[in-house]
C-alpha cells in the first residue's frame, strides 16, 4: 500500500509540473482539479483498504 501511495504522489507531482506548460488558464485549473480528485480517490481507496469502516465516512 505504501508503494501505491508513493507512486500516486510521484505521478501527481509530475502531472502538476506538466500542467505548468499549458497556456490556457482554464484548462490548467480544470486539470489541477482533476489531479486533486484523483489523489483524493487514491487516499479514499487506501483508507478503505486499510479496514476503516465505511459507515464512518458517510
Amino acid at each position: 500500500m505504501l508503494v501505491i501511495s508513493a507512486l500516486a504522489i510521484v505521478v501527481a507531482g509530475f502531472c502538476l509540473w506538466v500542467v505548468q506548460l499549458i497556456a490556457n488558464p482554464t484548462v490548467r485549473t480544470l486539470l489541477r482539479v482533476f489531479i486533486g480528485l484523483c489523489l483524493a480517490a487514491v487516499i479514499a481507496y487506501m483508507v478503505l483498504a486499510a479496514g476503516f469502516p465505511t459507515s464512518l465516512l458517510v
